[in-house]
């Protein structure tokens, strides 16, 4: 029962929030003239985009690879591609559940340990964070005048600049430290402190990577498309089409940082972030509204359609009709 409770809770729980987000983003919206802008976007240029999501995704299972040749293995490169790309179509679904169920599906597919594929992840999550932290801290240097010149307009939420939220999150930090410390012994401590033992052996097998520059081209490969992914789009509307490389890249890395909340894919922190962003350069915020569904919406489906394949693949070479 507390299981089942559990599955419940990991999958509501993220939906919960990305719907009361949207409710009230959406809450005092016109959606005549919301229609009304939407009906307007150049459909070629958002298409034009959606190759650059997939390039992205296509290098990461590549540099996936790289993560897990050092610890000995050297699996199919189509089969972790296939697996990165259903990734994404399984967070939609369930939030989150998608690292794992491409870790589980190669360690099945390829015979290798998950746990030790659950080690490259984190080394794959932890490069991503330190892209995204960059691609944040050059946008903050590129639009430091705007922040300045419009300083008195940025109103952030009150429990971002309340001491008692970072209070609580250092008392968290203690608190699971002293119960790794008294309570060494308990069978469940003993399983995480096993874990984390096995993954940071599986770190330092990853530091006599061979093709380390080939690991950094990639990183910066799926980055960069990444970032076209999204700046692309800004030119498949009016009223954004002008904003910029500086502007483009300032909205890109808060959409970036709002997919590290657990949602379905994004629904609810991504459109509330990227509208936010327009908005602090003097987009409408009904004009920032339709681009932030738009835009959502169309790259959604094309996540959830190259998931689809990807998963439809491994299947069939599992069933042995292809030998791709």
């Amino acid at each position: 029962m507390s299981n089942k409770l559990t599955q419940v809770l990991k999958i509501s729980i993220p939906l919960a929030l990305g719907i009361v987000i949207l409710y009230f983003l959406y809450s005092k919206t016109d959606f005549n003239e919301l229609w009304g802008q939407i009906i307007e976007t150049n459909w070629l240029v958002l298409t034009g985009s959606l190759i650059f999501g997939l390039s992205g995704n296509v290098i990461r299972g590549l540099r996936w690879d790289l993560l897990i040749k050092p610890l000995g293995y050297h699996p199919r490169k189509s089969n972790l591609i296939y697996a990165v790309l259903g990734n994404y179509a399984v967070n939609f679904a369930l939030p989150r559940v998608g690292e794992i169920w491409r870790c589980g599906v190669v360690a099945r597919e390829e015979k290798i340990s998950i746990t030790k594929l659950i080690g490259t992840l984190l080394v794959d999550r932890l490069f991503d964070m330190v892209m995204v932290a960059l691609f944040a801290l050059f946008a903050f240097l590129l639009n430091a005048k705007v922040f300045y010149m419009n300083r008195h307009e940025f109103n952030l939420p009150g429990f971002l600049v309340s001491p008692w939220l970072y209070a609580a999150i250092l008392l968290s930090v203690v608190a699971c430290i002293l119960v790794l410390i008294f309570f060494k012994n308990n069978f469940v401590v003993k399983k995480i402190k096993h874990f984390f033992v096995s993954v940071w052996n599986d770190l330092v097998l990853i530091r006599q990577m061979r093709d380390k520059g080939r690991f950094v081209l990639y990183t910066l490969g799926i980055w960069i498309s990444y970032f076209f992914y999204f700046y692309i789009t800004l030119y498949a509307f009016e009223f954004t089409s002008g904003l910029g490389f500086a502007a483009g890249l300032f909205v890109f890395a808060l959409s970036s940082i709002s997919m590290g909340i657990p949602s379905n894919g994004g629904l609810g922190p991504w459109q509330a972030t990227v509208v936010f962003g327009l908005c602090a350069f003097k987009v409408d915020m009904i004009q920032a509204t339709a681009y932030a569904t738009v835009v959502f919406a169309f790259q959604s489906v094309w996540v959830v359609l190259c998931g689809l394949f990807g998963i439809a693949m491994l299947t069939v070479k599992k069933n042995g009709e292809t030998n791709l």
